[in-house]
């Protein structure tokens, strides 16, 4: 039990890795009027949908702290709202059947939307401005890449070592 364990978060720690140097090296080179996908917000809202309110919390805390690396204008707000839109993912994904890809991708895209609207929000309240076109052209390309993202992380989900609950 320990090994799965031990082996379910190296693999969610690597992969939050290997998205944000991809988010930060590669995904600027696809920028469309200032925008671009976030491969690791976006991997960890399919991974909510697919998994329990508590690795919501854990993977949302997590990939928001990492993306808060590179967020100069005000530190814990990724986390923060990576977490709400986690947690908000998971529940979504409790209610819906989760085979199925369409209801997911949606979710996603409209999760991805509302973080945008919450991180605008929240510096126009800091004082510090953002284009609202970028918040729409992010959101659709989270939307493609949640097509792939949702069915890698469904399948990851399947994996038995993925499916032992944490223990604190």
């Amino acid at each position: 039990i320990r090994g799965c364990i031990m082996k379910r978060i190296l693999t969610l720690v690597c992969l939050c890795i290997l998205l944000l140097m991809l988010d930060n090296t590669l995904m600027p080179l696809l920028k469309i009027k200032g925008a671009y996908p976030s491969l690791l917000f976006t991997f960890a809202l399919c991974y909510s949908i697919v998994s329990s309110p508590k690795d919501a919390v854990i993977i949302g805390i997590f990939a928001g702290a990492l993306q808060d690396m590179y967020f100069f204008n005000g530190f814990g707000i990724n986390m923060l709202i990576n977490m709400f839109m986690c947690v908000a993912a998971a529940n979504i994904g409790k209610s819906i059947f989760i085979e199925k890809s369409f209801l997911p991708i949606i979710a996603s895209f409209v999760l991805s939307l509302v973080k945008g609207l919450m991180v605008f929000s929240i510096l126009f309240f800091m004082k510090q401005y953002m284009n609202m076109e970028i918040i729409i052209f992010q959101g659709i390309y989270n939307l493609i890449v949640s097509i792939f993202m949702y069915k890698f992380a469904y399948k990851l989900s399947q994996k038995e070592y993925m499916k032992m609950e944490w223990k604190f």
